[in-house]
């Protein structure tokens, strides 16, 4: 418990549970507000009769489910919350914040530090770093970009033959294409080696400039719902501001397609394509589809790719995967790292929905 200014306390857990978890969860209701998945610490300030009189939670680096009682608003108590919020996050080695909010209460969190990200009718995303969406284009543009310029991006975990097979039909489509990687950690192989098998399977296309997706583009600032399993369905206004984050990504690099593999498995990615394809005109960025690649009549999925791994069965990949992919499992060590991480990720439900944009 810790006083602040005008008689308020400032309560905080990580997270909360128990009595102070359900009086959180009645509040932000009557906010028209949902306690978010995720949420691995939330502030709460109360008054001098022990009511809740402002909140603000934390998953990671995001601040989520942030309100004030409509009768306090504009007494600084939301910038008390922002200012502990940040102190923990920098406390876990956190370098900025990102904010979920209702577009109207843009002018309130841009006093209080924070810059648009991107924005649709129901959600805007915020940061409390000037630039930082910029920033990250520039790490992503390749100098030698020019003509039709294309973008892909996918998890690849692992990377298969159809991923190869979606990339070099993309690449032939364009002059140069982009390929981001996943950044997001929330796979059975780390995003860092996940990006060196990718880079050592196209090695042989030219013009493909591969990038990572960074904090911005897939990841749970933009499309938190995408990792959780039992959303069936993508929720629309997840995929809405996921998009609209790529737009301005688009615009910055120049990108006027952007490519995507059919997707006959998963509901998420299905739901997300048919998404960009209403979306992306308006941008100026033409959606292209193209058929997954088949074996014996089925699409080849990562999916199968993994389970085969974990049920012991990891020499069958080789006419599934690139070399690279199949020399990476072919050493002991990563296998036994994948078979740790399918497990973790088994248990908290989010195996089975991790490609975008192509299994």
């Amino acid at each position: 418990m810790k006083h602040i200014e005008y008689g308020y306390e400032l309560c905080a857990g990580r997270p909360l549970e128990g009595r102070a978890l359900a009086e959180l969860q009645a509040f932000l209701a009557e906010r028209g507000l949902t306690y978010a998945p995720g949420i691995d610490h939330s502030a709460v300030i109360r008054d001098g009769a022990g009511r809740i009189a402002a909140a603000a939670s934390l998953d990671r680096n995001i601040v989520k489910c942030a309100a004030v009682r409509p009768d306090l608003q504009g007494t600084g108590l939301m910038a008390s919350l922002i200012t502990h919020l940040r102190q923990e996050s920098v406390s876990r080695g956190g370098d900025s914040l990102f904010l979920y909010t209702k577009p109207q209460n843009k002018r309130q969190f841009a006093e209080l530090g924070f810059y648009e990200v991107a924005e649709t009718e129901q959600v805007l995303l915020m940061e409390d770093r000037r630039g930082g969406l910029a920033a990250w284009a520039e790490t992503v543009r390749d100098p030698r970009a020019s003509g039709h310029i294309g973008c892909l991006a996918a998890n690849c975990d692992p990377m298969t033959l159809g991923h190869r097979y979606l990339i070099e039909q993309s690449a032939a489509r364009c002059d140069t294409l982009y390929l981001l990687v996943v950044s997001e950690d929330r796979s059975t192989v780390p995003a860092a080696h996940r990006r060196r098998i990718v880079e050592q399977s196209v090695r042989d296309l030219s013009n493909v400039a591969v990038a990572e997706t960074g904090r911005y583009l897939i990841s749970a600032a933009s499309f938190p719902d995408y990792f959780l399993k039992e959303k069936r369905t993508a929720a629309a206004v997840w995929c809405s501001l996921d998009i609209a984050v790529f737009c301005r990504l688009a615009e910055m690099l120049g990108i006027s397609r952007r490519f995507v593999g059919t997707e006959p498995l998963c509901p998420v990615t299905a739901a997300y394509n048919r998404a960009m394809a209403a979306a992306l005109p308006r941008a100026g960025v033409d959606l292209v589809e193209i058929p997954r690649m088949e074996r014996d009549g089925v699409p080849i999925s990562a999916t199968a790719v993994r389970r085969l791994i974990a049920n012991g069965r990891w020499r069958e990949i080789r006419s599934l995967v690139p070399q690279a992919a199949y020399d990476y499992f072919s050493e002991e060590a990563h296998r036994q790292l994948f078979l740790e991480r399918y497990q973790e990720l088994a248990e908290t439900s989010q195996i089975n929905t991790q490609e975008m944009g192509g299994r």
